[in-house]
C-alpha cells in the first residue's frame, strides 16, 4: 500500500533524527564518569536500532503526498515507536522490567511525569538527564522539533497537524518552518531563563538545567523523590525562592505561545483581548481561593504566607500538568475538597499551544458559549438572531464540531479506562478514577496511595501508558490509526 509506505518513510526520518538525540546522556555518563556497568551500551544500542531502522525505511521506500489522516497515523506511530526505544536506557541501565522502563518512557516524552522509580538521588546522572529530556522534547510535541529535518514543507504542514494541540490553531508566523523557529526560540529561552534562575537560587549546576528542562515543559520530573518539596526539606536558603520560580515558569509553560508570542512583540491590547487567557487566569485563582479555604486547617502549622504559596503551587502545578509537588497527593496533606478541586483542574489542563496537557481551558471556553448560546436562544425572541461568539470571536461550525468530537472521545476513553483500571486491579473506584485522569491528562501525581502503587500489574501499567499517549494526542489520532479508511488512502 502506498500509504504504507508514506507512513513508513516519514517515521524513518524522525527515527534517524532520534538517534543524534542518544549523544547527549552518553555526553552526562563520560562527564560524571559514572560507574554503570557498560554506560557506552545503555546509549548507543538504542541509538543504533533508531539510525538502522530510520535509514531502513527511508531507502527503501518513497515519500508520498500526505493527508491530515496519514499524518496522524505517523504521530501516533512515533510516540509509540520513540517510546519503545526509549526505554531501553532505563531497561539496560536499571534492575527493572522492561514495562516499568516503558512506563518511565512513555511517562516522559508525554510530559506526565509520573514514575514508579524510587532511590532518584542515587540513580547515575545520566538517567536522571535522560528522564528530563525527553519530557523537554515531548513538551512541545516530538514532531515540533524532528520536523526541522523534513524538507518537503507541505508534508511538514500535515505533520505538523498531527500535533494540533501543541501548536496554535492562529499561525506564528506565515510559514510552518518560520513558526517552528518562533516556538522553538520562545521554549528554549525560557528552558535558559529557569536554568538561569535556579542556579542562581543555590540549585546544583545539574539540578538546576534538569529542572530547567521539565518545568516550561510542563512535565514535572524531579532529581529527587520528594519533588520540588525536597528543597526545603533539604534546607536551601533559596528553597522559597525556587517554588516561586518553579510555579511562574509552569503558569508560562502552560499560558498558549500565540499569547507570550503576541506579548514579546508589545502587543498588549490583543492580549488583554485572549478570551482563554482570562479564563486561565480567573481559573488559577478561583482554584487557589477554594483550596486556601479548603485546607485552612494548615495555617496553624505553617502560617499563612506559606500556606497561600503552598495552595497557589499545587494548583498551577495540576492545572498546567506539570505536576510538581510540595508534598505527597496521597497523604491527609489534602483535605477531600481540595482534592476534588485539583481532580477537576487535572481534567480541564492548560491553554491550547502550550507545552499543557489536559482537555484545555480554551475547549471548556468553547462548550461553555456553545451552553450560553443555546440558553440565550431558548429565553429570547424566535426572530431574534443570536450569533455564537466567544468574546469577539466568532466560532465556526468547524471548531465546535471538532471540541464536541473531543469532548466525547475524552469522556468515553475516561469512562472505559476507569472501568477497566478498577476490574484490571486492586484500586478501588477513586483511587482508578484519579489515576485515569491523571494519565490521560498527562498530570502525572493521583491518589493512589503508594504501597498499592508500587504493586501494580502488567495490566495496569499498559493501561495508564495506552492513556498517557492517548491524551498527549488527544485520543482521536489514535482511534484514526486502526480506521480501515486510513490505510486504504492513496492504495
Amino acid at each position: 500500500m502506498r500509504s504504507l509506505r508514506s507512513v513508513f518513510y516519514y517515521l524513518g526520518v524522525i527515527l534517524i533524527a532520534f538517534s543524534v538525540l542518544q549523544a547527549a546522556p552518553l555526553a552526562i555518563s563520560a562527564m560524571y564518569k559514572e560507574t554503570v556497568q557498560f554506560p557506552t551500551r545503555i546509549y548507543v544500542i538504542p541509538a543504533v536500532i533508531s539510525l538502522s531502522v530510520g535509514l531502513a525505511f527511508v531507502l527503501l521506500l518513497k515519500s508520498r503526498p500526505m493527508n491530515p489522516r496519514l499524518s496522524m497515523a505517523v504521530g501516533t506511530l512515533g510516540w509509540v515507536t520513540l517510546s519503545l526505544l526509549g526505554a531501553l536506557p532505563y531497561w539496560l541501565a536499571l534492575d527493572i522490567r522492561y514495562i516499568d522502563a516503558l512506563y518511565e518512557a512513555v511517562s516522559g516524552f508525554t510530559t506526565t511525569g509520573s514514575t514508579f522509580l524510587v532511590g532518584l538521588k542515587g540513580l547515575p546522572k545520566s538517567i536522571l538527564f535522560w528522564r528530563a529530556l525527553t519530557q523537554w522534547i515531548g513538551g512541545l510535541g516530538i514532531f515540533t522539533l524532528f520536523l526541522f529535518v523534513v524538507r518537503d514543507s507541505g508534508a511538514r504542514h500535515s505533520l505538523m497537524g498531527a500535533e494540533a494541540h501543541k501548536v496554535t490553531s492562529d499561525r506564528l508566523s506565515p510559514g510552518v518552518f518560520s513558526s517552528l523557529r518562533i516556538l522553538w526560540i520562545i521554549y528554549g529561552g525560557m528552558t535558559i531563563a529557569c536554568g538561569l534562575l535556579l542556579w542562581a537560587e543555590g540549585m546544583t549546576p545539574f539540578d538546576a538545567i534538569a529542572h530547567a528542562l521539565t518545568t516550561p515543559s510542563t512535565g514535572g520530573f524531579s532529581t529527587y523523590d520528594a519533588s520540588i518539596g525536597y528543597f526545603a526539606i533539604a534546607g536551601y536558603k533559596h528553597a522559597v525562592a525556587i517554588e516561586y520560580t518553579i510555579l511562574a515558569f509552569m503558569f508560562l509553560g502552560a499560558t498558549s505561545f500565540l499569547v507570550l508570542w503576541t506579548l514579546l512583540q508589545g502587543k498588549w491590547r490583543l492580549v488583554a483581548e485572549s478570551v482563554e487567557l482570562r479564563v486561565w487566569v480567573s481559573l488559577l485563582l478561583f482554584a487557589t481561593v477554594l483550596v486556601v479555604v479548603a485546607d485552612r486547617s494548615n495555617v496553624s502549622s505553617m502560617g499563612w504566607h506559606a500556606h497561600l504559596r503552598s495552595s497557589l503551587f499545587h494548583v498551577v502545578s495540576v492545572a498546567s500538568t506539570s505536576g510538581f509537588t510540595l508534598h505527597d497527593f496521597s497523604t491527609s496533606w489534602f483535605s477531600p475538597g481540595t482534592r476534588q478541586v485539583l481532580l477537576a483542574l487535572m481534567l480541564i489542563g492548560g491553554c491550547v499551544g502550550s507545552t499543557a496537557g489536559g482537555f484545555k481551558v480554551f475547549r471548556i471556553s468553547v462548550l461553555g458559549s456553545v451552553l450560553h448560546h443555546g440558553l440565550r436562544t431558548q429565553l429570547g425572541s424566535r426572530l431574534e438572531v443570536i450569533p455564537l461568539q466567544m468574546g469577539r470571536y466568532r466560532l465556526p461550525q468547524e471548531e465546535i464540531e471538532r471540541t464536541v468530537a473531543v469532548a466525547v472521545a475524552w469522556a468515553l476513553f475516561l469512562w472505559a479506562g476507569w472501568m477497566a483500571a478498577t476490574f484490571a486491579g486492586r484500586l478501588d473506584g477513586w483511587s482508578s478514577l484519579s489515576g485515569i485522569i491523571s494519565a490521560l491528562g498527562n498530570v502525572g501525581p493521583n491518589y493512589i496511595q503508594p504501597s498499592v502503587n508500587a504493586t501494580l500489574g502488567v495490566v495496569e501499567k499498559a493501561l495508564y501508558a495506552v492513556a498517557m499517549i492517548a491524551g498527549r494526542l488527544e485520543i482521536l489520532p489514535l482511534i484514526i490509526l486502526f480506521s480501515r479508511r486510513t490505510w486504504r488512502y492513496g492504495s
